[in-house]
């Protein structure tokens, strides 16, 4: 039993893990466009993809949060 509990919390970590790095990669695209392009706000394609990194890195840190 302790050993599932241990997987679990270990699959929600590596989930995150990999949802926060999605989401730097994301953000340091956007940060690049930005450099490059000072009318790309909040209507370019790196903002937008940006943001749903954002809500996905989210939803992965609520399974974190439930006790």
């Amino acid at each position: 039993m302790k050993y599932l509990v241990r997987d679990t919390e270990i699959n929600k970590m590596e989930e995150i893990i990999v949802e926060a790095e999605r989401f730097i990669e994301k953000a340091e695209a956007y940060r690049d466009r930005l450099k490059i392009d000072a009318w790309a706000t909040d209507g370019c394609k790196e903002s937008a993809a940006m943001k749903r990194a954002s809500m996905d890195l989210t939803r992965a840190l609520v399974e974190v949060r439930k006790p």
